[in-house]
């Protein structure tokens, strides 16, 4: 199957090459399956010299950290939270990513390194669930590294 594109001149320079932009009539969406993908742009300038160059992209289905929460009780901080993926059907947005590790992380206050604390795992919901030992001040977050057919995903930042 090929998509049908438009070109359109973005910039013209003073003699042999213009820069093209082509856009799809289609942008690219759950529909096309995820994996690797090649381009090919061939152009030819006013006297004739063709140029083709390729490049491959591997599309991956978008996922969301959503509902992060972090409680400090005593010496200890609960990180809960939810991942959902693209539903892989396309029958609906998106539904919960099961069996997958969620790192907890942990940035002391002043500093700009980020420190893995800890993992958890889904479960049939999409929800994890983690109990850390406090760390003190700083702030903290959930991060998914993704999959081959999934993208990772990072939570915002959360104090206790």
């Amino acid at each position: 199957m090929r998509a049908a594109a438009t070109a359109v001149p973005s910039t013209s320079s003073s003699g042999e090459w213009e820069t093209w932009l082509f856009l799809p009539e289609k942008p690219l969406s759950r529909w096309y399956p995820s994996g690797q993908w090649t381009v090919t742009a061939t152009a030819r300038n006013a006297a004739g010299t063709v140029v083709t160059s390729r490049t491959i992209f591997f599309l991956k289905r978008e996922t969301a950290i959503e509902g992060v929460n972090v409680v400090r009780n005593d010496n200890q901080v609960r990180i809960t939270g939810t991942l959902l993926r693209v539903d892989p059907l396309g029958r609906v947005d998106y539904r919960p990513f099961a069996g997958q590790s969620v790192a907890l992380c942990f940035r002391p206050a002043g500093t700009g390194t980020w420190r893995t604390m800890g993992t958890a795992v889904t479960d049939k919901n999409g929800w994890f669930s983690g109990r850390l030992r406090g760390m003190g001040d700083g702030v903290w977050r959930a991060e998914y590294e993704g999959t081959g057919h999934y993208a990772g995903d990072i939570s915002a930042d959360k104090n206790p």
